[in-house]
């Protein structure tokens, strides 16, 4: 061991001279960072996702054949979680066939610099963390030491003694790793740990082979020593994928070139780059702005073609008009720009400026969504076409206002429309086909179960906020065990409505009954951030009632409330050939709040209460938000009454499907894509020598959310703030 050490060590230090390319870090078996069972102090860059397959089972000394699956994400700028699936076999069961080790667990890696050239790094972590089944439990500190093409790493492990089934972590005790990245495509490397030692080669696909910032690898591994703990040799592939980048428009024309991060940079989760910081919608006065210029008058034909303009765009329930003081209003709602509200008001401001941009006239616009309020910009019209073409323009484009820092209604008070109502959203229907997915990953029936099907929805608009939904389940696909005989087959996909619903939102006038006359007042409150929804009809293909949310978001948005609560009657209680419902009436009382955290992106979410059925408690989340991507990590504590409570520990991945701008509005029928398609695994922790399956627990009202009124919960000034470029770019 000690020999080991030492040529590891000496390789280091006696090849630092050397002038290559950086070491090009993978994922390993055991769902960390690193070469091939030992890990190193790197870690996943911030918003990338990197998944990893082996065909082999590190530490199942009895059985060493398998497969291997991790899934990793770059989840917080120093931290990387990952979850992991291991097993001997993909179909046995193991009750009744023997399926070998089947494990499903967690990973966790913190690592931070030690000097700012980065040569100097250390991390700690664990993995298969949490749950009372270990099988390749241990935990780690490691240092690591780069130069040039090399990289030397010494650590530090200690293992779980309590293995099931004879499986057990290879990583014990002192161990190290040598890493040397031989040419851009080629990586070669050797590792000691608990008496054992490995070689092996990674070779990296070219850059030009796969989109941007993609990367994939294939490599070999050896075992140089005696002990069975891995296979004598086996393959690892792999396949790494940026979460920050935003696609282009459909016909936005030529892609905006953004700067390659320099060394060591990490790309933020948003659409700029952290070297290059956006434009501020508003601009400090300037003295170019010192010498207003008089108002230029603007036509009714002037105001028609901007009507038409906004309508091209796919824009619904527009009017354009004047307000005393000659400003041109502008009112619209965007029910085609489905990922992010921030590409419809930069669609909007585009507009404004093509037509307006050549008068010096004030603009108010107003983006609604369901036609709620839901930002505004005002501003001057010649400044605002000078910003789309150039970000250094030296006039204040416009102001940025959200309901949290004003009542936006207010700022069309005594409009005189010119254009009112163009296209309204009460002529069309939109339909959309969604995924549904239910899946029992690494349980003794299976290594992966699923159910497949489709969800098939129409919304007609009916008068503002209001909207009649009619959604059905369709079933596609599924394993073995979800058929209706199978072990899953209560939780099967049918045939149903799924939801038959009527929905009104409305925002709360607060301010009229709390600070009448008091702008300041309301401002200081908030008190125009208050969004109330009813919802009557069907929801969760069983059940029969009513529901209530109110949603509150003060000031710039880094805080929200939110507080929901229903009644609801089980339709197919005690009925033949059901599932066996118990719960014939569901009662949900939740409270939750969140916090932006906005340097990175990060919302932190509380949420507390009796939950769908009943079960009362807690979960507390942290969502990381890359672009329009998001990934949720979560922990939640609940219990029905009279019985134990259950803790669970989740991963959740959202996105949307479909186009980033669907299809305009201008027919009777408007196809859609899904603006946010959820997932998650989790697992119970803390259970008494098992994880079983426990679904049912902290499920929420399956009803439509507020948060889906509002950008998907990013509806605050600070976020439209923080994506200003992708608004300028929008509207180019």
């Amino acid at each position: 061991m000690r020999q080991c050490l030492s040529i590891c060590l000496f390789a280091a230090v006696t090849t630092a001279s050397f002038s290559a390319k950086a070491i090009d870090s993978t994922m390993t078996g055991a769902g960390y960072t690193g070469l091939g069972i030992t890990p190193n102090a790197h870690l996943l860059d911030w918003g990338r996702f990197e998944a990893t397959y082996e065909n082999q089972l590190s530490g199942v000394v009895r059985d060493t054949s398998g497969h291997n699956f991790v899934g990793s994400f770059g989840l917080f700028p120093n931290l990387e979680l990952s979850g992991r699936l291991a097993t001997n076999s993909l179909n046995r069961n193991c009750f009744t066939e023997g399926c070998g080790t089947r494990d499903l667990s967690a990973s966790v890696k913190f690592g931070i610099g030690l000097d700012t050239a980065n040569r100097y790094r250390i991390a700690v972590g664990g993995a298969d963390v949490g749950g009372s089944v270990p099988h390749f439990r241990t935990y780690y500190g490691v240092l690591t030491y780069n130069q040039g093409p090399l990289e030397g790493s010494v650590g530090l492990a200690k293992r779980s003694n309590n293995g099931i089934n004879g499986s057990r972590s290879p990583l014990d005790g002192p161990f190290a790793g040598v890493a040397w990245q031989l040419l851009p495509w080629l990586r070669g490397h050797v590792e000691y740990a608990d008496s054992n030692a490995w070689a092996g080669v990674r070779m990296l696909s070219p850059k030009q082979w796969l989109p941007e910032g993609w990367q994939a690898y294939v490599g070999v591994n050896q075992r140089l020593t005696n002990s069975p703990v891995t296979r004598k040799a086996w393959v690892t592939a792999g396949v790494s994928i940026p979460l920050y980048k935003v696609p282009d428009l459909p016909g936005g024309g030529a892609k905006a070139a953004l700067p390659a991060l320099a060394s060591g940079q990490l790309p933020m989760p948003a659409y700029e780059a952290r070297s290059l910081p956006p434009a501020p919608v508003a601009t400090p006065p300037t003295s170019a702005q010192s010498e207003k210029q008089p108002a230029t008058t603007v036509t009714d034909g002037q105001l028609e073609e901007l009507a038409v303009a906004l309508q091209a765009k796919g824009l619904e329930d527009i009017s354009v008009g004047r307000m005393p003081d000659r400003t041109i209003a502008v009112l619209a709602n965007n029910a085609t720009y489905n990922w992010n509200s921030a590409d419809a008001l930069g669609a909007a401001l585009g507009a404004v400026a093509r037509k307006l941009g050549t008068s010096t006239t004030g603009y108010r616009l107003v983006l609604t969504q369901r036609q709620v309020p839901l930002v505004a910009v005002t501003g001057q019209a010649d400044c605002l076409a000078r910003w789309v073409a150039d970000s250094n323009a030296p006039c204040t484009a416009g102001q940025l206002s959200t309901p949290g820092t004003g009542t936006l209604e207010s700022l069309l008070a005594g409009v005189q429309w010119a254009v009112q109502g163009r296209q309204p959203s009460w002529r069309t229907a939109r339909v959309s086909f969604s995924p549904v997915l239910r899946t029992s990953i690494g349980t003794e029936f299976g290594a992966f179960d699923y159910a497949l099907g489709v969800n098939v929805g129409v919304l007609q608009p009916l008068w503002h906020g209001a909207s009649i939904e009619w959604r059905a389940n369709l079933p596609l696909a599924n394993s073995s065990d979800y058929a209706p005989e199978g072990v899953f087959g209560p939780r099967r996909i049918r045939a149903e409505t799924e939801r038959l619903a009527f929905v009104q939102t409305v925002r709360v006038p607060l301010e009229r009954w709390l600070a009448p006359g008091s702008d300041l007042q309301a401002l200081r409150w908030g008190l125009g951030g208050l969004t109330a929804q009813a919802t009557i009809g069907r929801v969760g293909g069983d059940f029969d009632g009513v529901h209530g949310a109110l949603r509150w978001e003060p000031g710039e948005g880094r805080h929200r409330l939110t507080g929901q609560a229903g009644l609801f009657r089980n339709a197919e209680f005690g009925h033949a050939g059901t599932p066996a419902p118990t719960l014939r009436t569901a009662k949900p009382l939740l409270a939750s709040y969140r916090y932006n955290v906005t340097p990175t992106r990060t919302f932190v979410e509380a949420t507390a209460g009796q939950f769908m059925n009943n079960d009362r408690g807690f979960q507390l989340g942290a969502r990381q938000w890359f672009s329009d991507v998001a990934v949720n990590a979560y922990f939640r504590r609940s219990a029905y009454r009279d019985s134990v409570a259950r803790n669970f520990i989740g991963l959740e991945i959202s996105l949307p499907l479909g186009p980033r701008r669907d299809m305009a509005p201008r027919g009777p029928v408007q196809l859609t894509g899904t603006p946010r398609f959820s997932h998650a695994i989790e697992s119970t922790v803390r259970e008494i020598g098992s994880n079983p399956l426990r679904p049912g627990y902290g499920l929420l009202p399956p009803v439509p959310t507020l948060d889906a009124v509002f950008n998907s919960d990013r509806a605050g000034l600070v976020y439209f703030e923080d994506n200003i470029r992708r608004i300028r770019d929008a509207a180019r």
